[in-house]
């Protein structure tokens, strides 16, 4: 396995009851750490009964409180943007299963996010009143990268992956591919109903993360901006906002 690039800077918040001010041209993304030590009855009180009973169907105890460090620290962060009680936020599903804020929705801007976890590291992706999506993958080096990419990759990504296998780079540029098509796709909202193969996205380690081209939409690569970031050695992640992005800021979640 070839290593990832070193890992972003992410700046420590420690009250995230208090947010950093958000822009509407700018994005947060909080890395939240699921393998560090969480007040769990704390974080499992600010769930409402269904996302409990929801952590509690998991067969591995080490799902359930990986589930519940994501989602409370999740509406703890969220609940500090919108000034509002944790417990009391309430979430909608968009047709494509899109989650978004239901309430509380006085006397704040749309605030729009997207969640995402693997392994020991889940993302948190915020905007106002834009559209946004996030990834995060943690390597697998037992997949079979140009296999799967074969039946999920645009011919111009299953290209450029082969050019990086011959280099010996290719779970690198598997990854990013991977998880930039999934925060594009989340951000749209649109889930997979429409495919993989019909976008093209930048897949080489060197490289900023680009939509190259949507061949069902022709204006996506002006209306969207791509980022890539790097939460940890052996994950790829991605972020994807409505256009124009001034600022992209990454904190480190911590809750007392």
């Amino acid at each position: 396995m070839t290593a990832a690039r070193t890992e972003d800077y992410w700046m420590e918040h420690s009250n995230v009851r208090v947010p950093p001010l958000l822009g509407v041209r700018d994005a947060h993304v909080w890395r939240i750490q699921l393998d560090v030590a969480h007040d769990m009855d704390f974080l499992r009180s600010v769930l409402p009964p269904e996302e409990q009973a929801r952590a509690d169907r998991f067969v591995s105890a080490h799902h359930t409180r990986r589930f519940i460090i994501a989602y409370g620290i999740m509406r703890q962060i969220l609940a500090g943007y919108l000034g509002a009680l944790a417990a009391d936020l309430r979430f909608g599903v968009g047709d494509h299963g899109k989650p978004f804020l239901e309430l509380p929705t006085h006397n704040v801007p749309t605030i729009e996010f997207n969640l995402s976890h693997s392994g020991s590291v889940a993302l948190l992706a915020i905007a106002r009143g834009r559209a946004i999506g996030v990834d995060v993958e943690e390597w697998d080096d037992r997949v079979q990268h140009l296999a799967v990419s074969e039946r999920f990759f645009s011919p111009v990504e299953r290209d450029a992956l082969r050019a990086l296998d011959a280099d010996g780079r290719v779970i690198d540029g598997f990854f990013a591919a991977w998880s930039r098509k999934e925060a594009y796709l989340k951000a749209t909202g649109r889930g997979i109903t429409r495919g993989l193969h019909h976008f093209d996205v930048s897949l080489h380690p060197d490289t900023p993360a680009v939509l190259v081209a949507d061949r069902l939409d022709v204006d996506a690569p002006s209306q969207w901006t791509m980022r890539a970031i790097a939460p940890r050695r052996g994950y790829s992640a991605a972020v994807v906002v409505e256009s124009p992005l001034n600022t992209l800021l990454l904190f480190e979640a911590a809750v007392d």
